[in-house]
């Protein structure tokens, strides 16, 4: 008796298939690809910072007229200008100092040309400036410790002709210190302020009249014994 088989439904040939397992995206995900997210992203914050630096501005500001030296400046004295960035940082007046400046009542430490940037040492209290005399050394820099010398500096002052040198002053309290850029002057010489008494205000005139001048920083240094000066400026 010839058997025949059972036929497969066509219908369950699909269930009846191996399954194809499906590829998980997580799966291709290495971490090759995630440096390259990583450095992509780094690579835009980069830029976005540079972008704000470069459109970031400050004001600061700059003498709007000849400003004597102890002068209390007011509103009409100064001009604010804008900059970008911020590398003067700390170095001259923004806005917000010169209104405290202004309303402080401080005054010039010394004289500012029209044009000058203001910086913190141009200001100080207004007693401060009253119960002193002081003086200007016109000088040339290579004769002042390199043009180095800085407000708040102990100087000693030395007088020098034909061969013969003498101390004008010593441990002498340096009050501002005013180059040909900062205090407008024509030539390459600038001027180192000093604090005097009534005897070492005439010592240091008969000495800027008559001999040749340095200027020696002494911060710091043992103070030396004032000498008698020469007959000429005795």
């Amino acid at each position: 008796m010839t058997q025949i088989a059972d036929r497969v439904d066509p219908g369950l040939e699909p269930a009846m298939a191996e399954a194809v397992p499906r590829r998980r995206f997580f799966g291709s995900f290495s971490l090759g690809h995630l440096l390259m997210i990583l450095a992509g992203l780094l690579a835009f914050l980069l830029v976005l910072a540079v972008l704000r630096d470069a459109a970031a501005t400050s004001f600061i500001a700059k003498a709007a007229t000849d400003i004597p030296a102890g002068t209390t400046i007011g509103g009409a004295d100064v001009e604010l200008i804008e900059i970008s960035g911020d590398a003067l940082a700390g170095a001259v007046l923004t806005s917000d100092q010169v209104n405290e400046v202004i309303t402080g009542g401080r005054v010039t430490t010394r004289a500012l040309s029209v044009g000058t940037l203001l910086q913190p040492s141009d200001f100080t209290a207004v007693g401060y400036q009253t119960q002193i005399r002081s003086m200007s050394i016109p000088i040339s820099p290579t004769r002042a410790v390199a043009g180095s010398l800085q407000q708040g500096d102990l100087v000693d002052i030395i007088a020098s002709a034909d061969g013969v040198s003498w101390h004008v002053m010593t441990s002498a309290d340096v009050l501002a210190v005013a180059d040909a850029a900062t205090g407008g002057f024509a030539s390459s010489d600038y001027t180192v302020t000093v604090e005097v008494d009534p005897v070492l205000s005439l010592r240091l005139a008969c000495a800027l009249t008559n001999f040749n001048m340095d200027i020696v920083r002494s911060t710091g240094a043992t103070p030396l014994e004032l000498p008698a000066a020469p007959e000429e400026c005795g």
